[in-house]
């Protein structure tokens, strides 16, 4: 039995923990609201103080509140209301003021608008004030949290936080709390055990998530709890998974070898000699590879199929050294996919190689974005669109949302998009969002970054001054920080958010069109003289953004921004520009580029000639995982083994001499060994000449990367 006084102690020093987000994480700031004004016109009274339940009774006018050490989360309400209600709310605001518990109080019941004035901690004043919860958190063990989730959720939380490709973020306040990013969440504990953590979304199997952000927060402390044990074996010896898991995981095997002896037999035959046959080949292994939720495979032999079939076509956008390009990197990951199976212990392959379907959306509570611009686009595979881009101020990162449709579909017009009905209640058009504050409730987003256009998100939007924007913008000045260009392997995961960025220019240069290659360039230079090349290709959809920048003067205003995509090759910034953020503007500070008119705008000629002469456009490659590599100087023995591997691959090697193609490229990997690139070992001698070629146009492509 607990003493009554220190019961009601612990109560409030638990709710004395809640700030306005971790209310309005539990309901809504609208019932936060109502509760706080009901402080002021209801009579609160504590009725009782039960030491054997270990609850308090909390009267809030004619209804009764009861609640325990645990807090709102167990929190009842004899109201008929059955979710976390407004009494809940108002009593535990009560228990957190009227009693001298000694914790951060809540805000004046005489402005229910008002704010909790707690002087901010310093992180040693935060982390002394949760000591208690952070030894709480440490001191659970496997046993607890199994028992809490049962053995499947505490299975499921070890493996969602191995998948997660940054560690969560752990922050100390008044309470702790633990960040997640797939979906994005966050976990708020203010003590009273497992079901004193608040998750801020609804999710299902909270529990798992609750589990989750503990094993987290111990990990970050250099706690690491066993992982679970492994599945109990069935009486035939096989382990206790499900027949469906079962043939999943043998089809997976079996892709694997079908998926890399389908690559090595078109380089055998020869990229520039592919047949019908080979492109079904592909389209069947690529529509195998998404059955098994081979996601990043699908999508590369699903590029490798468009490939094909413009060369079959005989299209003059048709590669055949781009496609042996995207082979080498395909052989790669199957190679990878191998490699986790057969050195995991569970036969497990990471999700970074397995990759996510874009498809794949996670609820979030609310969003606040910054609108930054939109651009059309059309890709070389039939498809054009409209994408918007948004910063995300209180999450740091850059959220995209697109409509797009097969350009074999009637009616639908990218350009005309923009000014057209938007998704989300509460924002009129896309057009709308740009340069203003954008709140989304219930929205939906993928683990990249993709806004998804369900009718159940609503936004409200709040005009910006200029001032206001850059404030909250991730500004860069120097070109250096922008984009590095650290080595980064062909197979990891790209994150096509992440290229949108915004640039201080200390100065332009006018835009220059190359009428070779059909292309409008824009160059930012920084302070140290570093330049940024920002490309415009021609295309229809473009014109009106080559004519803007036409007529762009040169001379930017000081403490004009550019948002663009970017990417860094060879040591080169380039990107494509999408808006300017002007300064000094009261009202709507970006000015997209590829829709707005502008302050003046003149009649372009060249635009002019481009149209009647019935140029065609050049256009997009579809969102793929790398980057092109444009021309430039390289080590003339890395150049020469590129240039051994596409000519053996583009005739095929399936008619040379045993081990001729092997002794040429050790020949070519002992040059590049001289030249300083231990990397390039000799191959086997006894080793296919395909998977020689493949394997070392792989390495060219890595040190070509690395040299950037």
């Amino acid at each position: 039995m607990t003493d009554p006084e220190e019961l009601l102690a612990g109560v409030a020093a638990v709710v004395g923990r809640y700030d306005d987000e971790a209310w309005v994480a539990l309901a809504n700031r609208g019932l936060l609201r109502r509760a706080r004004k009901d402080l002021d016109v209801l009579e609160i009274t504590l009725t009782e103080t039960d030491g054997v339940r270990d609850r308090v009774s909390v009267a809030v006018a004619d209804h009764v509140v009861s609640m325990g050490t645990t807090g709102p989360a167990d929190a009842t309400c004899t109201c008929a209301s059955t979710v976390l209600c407004q009494h809940i709310i108002t009593a535990g605001l009560w228990l957190a003021t009227a009693t001298s518990s000694g914790t951060a109080g809540a805000a004046d019941s005489s402005d229910p608008a008002a704010v909790p004035d707690v002087p901010e901690a310093s992180a040693a004043e935060a982390e002394s004030r949760t000591e208690g919860l952070h030894a709480a958190l440490m001191a659970l063990g496997a046993d607890a949290l199994t028992t809490y989730a049962g053995l499947p959720g505490y299975r499921w939380a070890h493996q969602y936080l191995d998948d997660l490709d940054d560690p969560p973020a752990l922050t100390r306040s008044g309470y702790l709390a633990v960040t997640l990013t797939r979906p994005e969440l966050t976990v708020r504990y203010f003590g009273g055990g497992l079901d004193g953590l608040v998750v801020d979304q609804n999710v299902p199997h909270v529990e798992r998530y609750r589990v989750a952000a503990v094993l987290a927060w111990q990990r970050a402390h250099g706690l690491t709890l066993p992982a679970p044990p492994p599945r109990r074996a069935a009486a035939d010896g096989t382990t206790g998974t499900t027949e469906a898991a079962m043939s999943r995981t043998e089809s997976r095997t079996r892709l694997r070898g079908t998926a890399a002896a389908l690559l090595r037999d078109m380089v055998a035959v020869g990229v520039s000699h592919l047949s019908p046959a080979i492109h079904d080949r592909v389209v069947t292994t690529a529509t195998w590879s998404q059955g098994v939720e081979y996601h990043r495979l699908a999508r590369m032999l699903r590029r490798i199929a468009d490939h094909v079939d413009l060369m079959l076509v005989r299209s003059a956008a048709a590669d055949d050294l781009e496609l042996l390009d995207d082979l080498s990197r395909t052989h790669a990951l199957v190679a990878a996919l191998d490699a986790a199976v057969a050195g995991s212990s569970g036969g497990a392959e990471p999700v970074t190689l397995v990759g996510r379907a874009r498809t794949t959306y996670d609820p979030v509570r609310s969003l606040e974005l910054v609108g930054l611009g939109g651009v059309p686009w059309r890709t070389g595979s039939g498809y054009h669109g409209l994408t918007c881009v948004f910063w995300s101020p209180t999450r740091r990162r850059m959220y995209t949302w697109t409509d797009t449709r097969p350009e074999s579909v009637p009616g639908f017009d990218p350009r005309q998009r923009w000014a057209q009905p938007a998704p989300w209640t509460g924002l009129a058009t896309p057009a709308t969002s740009a340069g203003r504050r954008v709140v989304l409730t219930n929205a939906h987003v993928s683990h990249d970054g993709r806004l998804s256009g369900v009718e159940a998100t609503s936004a409200a939007l709040t005009a910006l001054d200029s001032d206001d924007l850059v404030g909250q913008l991730p500004v860069h000045a120097s070109w250096a920080d922008v984009a590095p260009a650290g080595p980064q392997a062909l197979i990891d995961p790209v994150d096509p958010a992440s290229a949108w960025v915004v640039l201080q220019p200390a100065q332009a240069a006018p835009a220059h069109w190359d009428p070779a290659d059909q292309t409008l360039t824009w160059m930012l230079l920084d302070h140290e003289g570093q330049v940024a090349s920002l490309r415009v290709p021609w295309s229809r959809l473009h014109a009106h953004a080559i004519e803007r920048l036409e007529a762009l003067d040169p001379a930017l205003p000081e403490g004009t921004l550019v948002v663009a995509r970017v990417r860094r090759t060879r040591g080169r910034l380039l990107g494509e520009p999408l808006s300017v953020v002007m300064p000094g503007r009261a009202i709507n500070p970006v000015d997209s580029l590829h829709f707005d008119q502008g302050a003046s705008r003149t009649k372009s000629g060249l635009v002019t000639r481009l149209l009647r002469a019935g140029t065609p456009d050049r256009v997009s490659g579809d969102d793929d995982e790398t980057g092109a590599m444009p021309a430039g100087p390289l080590p003339a023995a890395l150049a020469g083994l590129r240039v051994l591997v596409e000519q053996e691959a583009q005739r095929g090697c399936s008619g040379a001499a045993p081990g001729t193609v092997v002794t040429k490229l050790n020949t070519a990997h002992s040059a590049l060994r001289d030249a300083g690139f231990p990397v390039f070992t000799d191959a086997e001698a006894d080793l296919q000449p395909t998977e020689a070629l493949l394997r070392s146009l792989y390495l060219v492509q890595q040190v070509e990367t690395a040299l950037a």
